[in-house]
């Protein structure tokens, strides 16, 4: 089937401003209020001056109800509680990619970018993951002629917008399988499928909304093996209906506040909110991301048959069975973002393990040793060159090194 590329040729968010727009008319055209407005009211006050590039963001990212009013999600949610980042980026690309926005009045469709939900779903995705060579010009140009019923420059539009959103979302340049960060926004994206689903008119019931996750081919559109999905969504879920889905956001829950103006101060908010619902899909996130380690992690310690990287120590727990952990160099998930890959992991002993993430030991780089380094006095393992069986990222050690050396209360 072709689609008609709509109004997306036009010049919305380029120039280097990106999605932070996005995030900026967002914030602005539901007035810092999460209520619905009416379309014609959100586009006066989203501070675009141009009635045509107005219909970007309630047509393409945003949702739509059928008294033509736009209503907010887990999109419009993020914009309100964080700062810009990368993470909001990801999750409006979700957003275009899922492509459901309701029911927009006049000529606009109400899956506005259908080609590009089938592209993630056909072309992105192969052998389990997002395949760099999908997003080359080429590529792209071949899958937009046989899907969009435009003239080649309208195509040519359309290819280098959308290519763009990648390059914003920070998965180009890559290598040739990309990874797409999902695990970092998984909740959110989430939530943000299951407030389309219900805003549709879509039951507020676990069964069924699973199910959509399934029928849309979810993991898919986020970049991730559909296990990981499967293995997140019973959980969260739950959650979604505890907190009463759409609702959470009509009845006040966890209300409005002003957007933190800085990465420190929302993680600041994060803490002040311990009990918050929004805390508990983090450490949902949290232990998403042990499981996705497990393997790596596991793999890891046998190559080393378990024994403690530091201090060659090799713990029995019972007949023929030993003990170490592996220990992540800089650390996952905000505010630091490591990397998930071995070369960020080494393997140690519990008590090695505690004191590598206090910064009481470090490693330090010296030509192309690791050296370890111990704040404590007289301990046997400072000075001690790291005997390595695979390969360090040396700029995870480097901040691991730094970060540790700075005073810290």
């Amino acid at each position: 089937m072709k689609y008609a590329p709509g109004s997306f040729t036009k010049n919305f968010a380029w120039h280097g401003t990106g999605f932070r727009k996005l995030h900026a008319t967002i914030r602005a055209g539901f007035s810092n209020a999460l209520a619905p407005v009416s379309r014609p009211k959100w586009r006066e006050a989203s501070g675009i001056n141009d009635t045509s590039l107005e219909l970007i963001p309630v047509n393409f990212f945003l949702w739509n109800d059928q008294k033509h009013r736009v209503r907010p999600d887990e999109l419009v949610y993020q914009a309100f509680r964080q700062p810009h980042d990368v993470h909001f980026d990801r999750l409006a690309l979700f957003a275009f990619n899922v492509s459901d926005v309701g029911f927009p009045p006049g000529q606009a469709q109400p899956r506005p970018a259908l080609w590009a939900n089938e592209f993630v779903r056909e072309r992105l995705w192969q052998n389990g993951v997002w395949q760099r060579e999908a997003l080359t010009q080429e590529a792209l140009d071949l899958f937009i002629e046989d899907r969009m019923d435009a003239s080649r420059d309208v195509q040519i539009k359309c290819r280098n917008n959308y290519r763009y959103f990648y390059e914003l979302a920070g998965y180009l340049p890559s290598p040739s399988a990309i990874n797409s960060g999902a695990a970092s926004f998984l909740p959110q994206a989430l939530f943000l499928a299951w407030d389309r689903s219900t805003l549709r008119g879509g039951p507020l019931e676990c069964g069924a909304l699973l199910d959509s996750l399934s029928h849309r081919e979810i993991h898919k559109l986020l970049g991730v093996p559909e296990d990981e999905v499967l293995a997140a969504q019973d959980e969260l879920v739950r959650l979604y209906v505890d907190v009463g889905g759409i609702a959470r956001i009509q009845k006040g829950f966890a209300a409005a506040a002003p957007v933190a103006e800085t990465a420190a101060e929302a993680g600041r908010e994060w803490l002040d909110q311990e009990e918050s619902d929004a805390v508990v899909a983090r450490q949902i996130v949290s232990r998403l991301a042990q499981k996705r380690d497990r393997r790596k992690a596991a793999g890891l310690r046998a190559h080393y048959e378990s024994t403690c990287m530091f201090c060659e120590t090799r713990l029995q727990i019972g007949p023929g069975r030993f003990y170490c952990e592996a220990a992540h160099i800089k650390a996952l998930g905000k505010p630091h973002d490591g990397p998930d890959k071995t070369g960020n992991m080494i393997v140690l002993c519990p008590n090695h393990h505690l004191q590598f993430d206090r910064g009481m030991i470090r490693l330090r780089r010296v030509a192309n040793d690791f050296v370890i380094t111990s704040k404590v006095k007289g301990d046997p393992v400072h000075g001690r060159k790291l005997v390595l069986k695979h390969d360090l990222d040396p700029e995870c050690v480097r901040w691991h090194f730094q970060w540790f050396g700075q005073p810290r209360s």
